[in-house]
């Protein structure tokens, strides 16, 4: 893969690009946020690493650039703060992931392939379900005829609710559907990417809520 790493702090900049090498990909690298996006739009990356404190122009600026430019590069957020409206703040601006330091480098190169191939995958059909139209290859919901941009990750998560329509989807599925088999999340990552896709889905719709919390057991997307 070709993989654009923007991190300011050079000791880890340093170990991820030559693991990355190491591993086969190839990598370019920036210390500044400003250059990075302007890396991003000009180049074409299978996947992007954004640190968020940045010189220059931070990481949240840098997704709010990229994005607003139309460009598609799936994009991991690594961040020293997992903080919960810190990472919906990148989810809503863009992100397809996140990460936080420290990390192991397996889960690291893991997460960078998983997004990267979401972004190669072909386009699938629509789905329609509980008055919502999905669109994976747009990446697109729409709702109440209001077009709703999603992540990818919000789009796997919400495929695999839709899916399921009406019946109750486990968190083991979901966590599949998103990361892959086996994956190790923190606990509360799976709850953190479903407030974002529930608040995506229901601002400003005067219909009813769509994904309803089954505690204990997972989410399952409302369709009466």
């Amino acid at each position: 893969m070709n993989v654009l790493l923007i991190e300011d702090d050079k000791r880890i900049s340093e170990l991820v690009e030559r693991g990355l090498k190491e591993d086969g990909h190839r990598v370019s690298v920036s210390y500044n946020g400003a250059e990075g996006a302007e890396m991003m739009l000009e180049g074409e990356y299978d996947a992007a690493l954004l640190d968020i404190l940045l010189p220059g122009m931070d990481g949240f600026a840098v997704l709010e650039k990229v994005r607003s430019r139309r460009c598609k590069t799936p994009i991991l957020v690594l961040t020293a703060v997992d903080a919960v409206p810190k990472v919906l703040e990148a989810f809503d601006l863009g992100a397809d992931d996140y990460l936080v330091k420290p990390f192991l480098f397996e889960i690291l190169l893991a997460r960078v392939s998983a997004i990267a191939r979401r972004g190669l995958a072909q386009t699938p059909p629509v789905l329609e379900s509980g008055g919502v139209r999905l669109d994976r290859g747009r990446r697109i919901a729409i709702r109440d005829g209001k077009q709703i941009h999603l992540t990818s990750k919000q789009v796997e998560l919400l495929e695999a609710l839709m899916r399921r329509s009406g019946l109750v989807t486990s968190r083991e599925e979901l966590i599949e559907a998103g990361w892959g088999h086996a994956a190790e999340i923190k606990e509360n990552t799976l709850d953190v990417y479903i407030h974002s896709l529930r608040n995506k889905l229901e601002n400003g719709s005067e219909g009813r809520p769509l994904i309803r919390t089954i505690h204990g057991t997972g989410y399952t997307f409302v369709v009466d």
